[in-house]
């Protein structure tokens, strides 16, 4: 497909020929196919897998030598899992070239040259709920727009679209920001601040992907991005009591949107209040359990706002909102054994916030994966704490740490028990609750080793738990 003129010129400043595409999987192929129908012919396809195909058009370098012959001039486009700083692109910067991602082009486009509003949602877990809950109370507002990013369509593929709207929403990872902001040469007729979302909703940063980033303070440092390049007519929405939201809302100059203690939504327990107390939404009018989805929902309802929603919109959003695959998924439920399917919880404080929502009943829960280096202190403390907890269920490479960490202060009330993999864990945990519970898979870590990914582990779970329903 053909990209609209409207977009060429600025296109061709921002992303001079020749054209590296580094990265070839979704985000790669899109690139390619964009920069194809803009009429680019000098675009090459670069990847480790030598087996990446690359579209017609497109020429491919691809296997151990990938980065080798990069030209002294153009452009590199990474995907969004591929570093900015690796030395062969140190070198093409020093030479004279220009590295950006999708994400800046896209925003260029669509904010510089369409003039259209684009909400960038990020937060160490949760933001793909917040973006969902967002979009739903859009849709019941009438306020047509897009979803993309890490969820729904590769951002550039939302370009082509017919009939783009004039709002789009973004799940955007620390990936895709590491190196969001405008060039040091700007398109022309472009600003600085068409280089980042106009509003930018920030849910809790504590601490992930170290076996990607440097450290935390390079993590909160891509976070930050979001909100950067932010002026006083941009919105920033973070968590008031959260130190990485702060940081994150906090680091341009757009209008603060506090959520918690003293903001304009206040969520509890229970209950969300707006700034003058009054009951906007209650936690049990939600389909989705715990208290969690509260504050994803009062993130979301912020933005609703501010993009031109009503209370009533956001609140028919919230309260019909079904939840995510893999996101403390309902899986069914057989003599009174519910399974839950909360495969996305890689990080301990997801686990933990799933563990709260199932509070009201005998909780039986796998826990384990592969091992990116994560402090189980607080999760240990969290579960120990949790009185309906009576079994738990260890796979993968961080079994051994777990369990140090959870018997660190003496033994458990909950048994612990170590399994080679997930159908084993599975049928542990469910006859721990014969008489009655839930059984929870939200493991706390990343699936390698065992799995692709979180959803071929999640799909295995709701698997184990559709036969133990069906019977």
């Amino acid at each position: 497909m053909r990209v609209p003129s409207e977009y060429l010129s600025v296109l061709r400043e921002l992303v001079p020929e020749p054209v590296e595409i580094v990265g070839g999987g979704v985000e790669g192929q899109s690139t390619a196919k964009f920069l194809l129908g803009a009429g680019y012919e000098r675009v090459t396809l670069r990847d480790k897998n030598p087996d990446v195909a690359a579209p017609d058009g497109c020429d491919r370098r691809c296997g151990a030598d990938y980065l080798s012959e990069l030209p002294s001039k153009g452009t590199i486009v990474r995907s969004a899992g591929v570093r900015s700083d690796l030395p062969a692109f140190l070198a093409f910067r020093e030479s004279g070239g220009r590295i950006l991602s999708q994400l800046p082009i896209f925003l260029a486009l669509f904010q510089g040259v369409r003039k259209g509003r684009v909400a960038g949602v990020t937060g160490t877990f949760g933001k793909g709920t917040v973006t969902t809950l967002l979009s739903d109370m859009l849709r019941h507002a009438g306020i047509a727009h897009l979803v993309g990013g890490n969820i729904g369509t590769p951002m550039l593929d939302l370009l082509l679209q017919p009939d783009l709207p004039g709002t789009i929403l973004l799940e955007l990872s620390s990936f895709q920001l590491s190196d969001l902001g405008a060039p040091a040469l700007l398109p022309t007729g472009l600003q600085r601040d068409d280089f980042c979302p106009r509003v930018g909703v920030a849910g809790r940063v504590t601490i992930e992907h170290l076996d990607w980033h440097v450290d935390q303070i390079e993590y909160w440092n891509a976070k930050a991005r979001l909100c950067e390049d932010q002026t006083d007519a941009d919105h920033a929405i973070f968590l008031s009591s959260d130190p990485g939201s702060v940081f994150v809302g906090m680091a341009g100059s757009g209008i603060l949107h506090a959520i918690g203690e003293s903001g304009e939504l206040v969520p509890e327990r229970d209950t969300v209040r707006d700034a003058q107390g009054n009951v906007v939404l209650r936690r049990e009018d939600m389909k989705v359990p715990g208290a969690f989805q509260l504050v994803n929902a009062s993130l979301a309802w912020a933005a609703a706002r501010v993009l031109g929603a009503s209370d009533e919109s956001c609140h028919a959003g919230a309260v019909g909102f079904e939840g995510l695959p893999h996101r403390l998924q309902f899986a069914g439920e057989r003599d009174g054994i519910r399974y839950y399917n909360d495969s996305y919880a890689t990080r301990p404080e997801a686990a933990l916030a799933a563990v709260e929502a199932l509070s009201d009943r005998p909780l039986a829960l796998v826990l384990g994966g592969s091992d990116k280096g994560i402090d189980f202190a607080e999760l240990a403390e969290g579960l120990r704490a949790t009185a309906n907890l009576k079994f738990v269920g260890l796979i993968g490479a961080t079994a051994k740490r777990l369990r140090a960490a959870l018997e660190q202060d003496g033994p458990t009330h909950f048994a612990l028990v170590d399994f080679p993999h997930l159908p084993e864990a599975f049928e542990g945990c469910r006859q721990a609750v014969a008489q009655g519970g839930s059984v929870l898979l939200s493991p706390a870590c990343a699936s390698f080793g065992l799995f692709k990914n979180y959803k071929e582990r999640g799909e295995a779970f709701l698997a184990l738990a559709k036969a133990a329903v069906e019977g």
